[in-house]
């Protein structure tokens, strides 16, 4: 859990100082990364879903998912960004998207993540969730695969501390569910 504090507080130190020169933001589709999504529950759509993208840490675009549960949105090459996947009655998951790619790229590669989202009800009575605060994945470019891919090290890590969490949640309504009975 420290090398992930770690990792996740590195990126936030050391990603504002970074050269945005050759950032493109508002840039043409074809000097832009494709990102596309699915975001659902347990194999449920979700709905409402706001996703929030973040450049050197403000509010840079919003994309609003009302009616289905599917993000096809751009975003700007070399930067360090932070997308936020929220919804009415769920907690938030994030993940930061280094879209850095060497000059030598011509064709950038597109995106595509899934995502699934705890709702509030399913993480009730857990006192300490604030590993819901970290982001969930790491995106980076390969230079061998010419892909973006996740760092599969963190995103395993936080995989499992997310299954705790859910799991603790689990045993809290389950022992409160027998405390309950006893006493009638």
């Amino acid at each position: 859990m420290k090398k992930i504090v770690s990792i996740f507080f590195s990126l936030l130190l050391i990603g504002p100082f970074v050269s945005y020169s050759n950032t493109s933001v508002g840039g043409s589709k074809r000097d832009s990364i494709l990102l596309t999504g699915l975001i659902f529950n347990d194999q449920d759509r979700v709905q409402n879903v706001e996703v929030n993208i973040y450049f050197n840490n403000e509010l840079w675009k919003v994309e609003k998912l009302s009616r289905n549960n599917r993000l096809s949105t751009y975003l700007p090459k070399n930067a360090m960004l932070t997308i936020e996947i929220t919804a009415p009655l769920f907690h938030s998951k994030r993940f930061m998207f280094n879209s850095n790619v060497p000059a030598s790229v011509k064709v950038l590669p597109k995106y595509q993540f899934d995502i699934d989202l705890f709702k509030e009800e399913e993480l009730a009575g857990v006192e300490d969730n604030s590993i819901l605060d970290f982001p969930v994945g790491l995106v980076e470019f390969d230079e061998k695969k010419q892909v973006f891919i996740r760092n599969k090290k963190y995103t395993k890590r936080m995989k499992k501390a997310y299954l705790e969490l859910w799991q603790e949640a689990q045993m809290v309504n389950r022992s409160g569910i027998e405390t309950h009975e006893e006493e009638e």
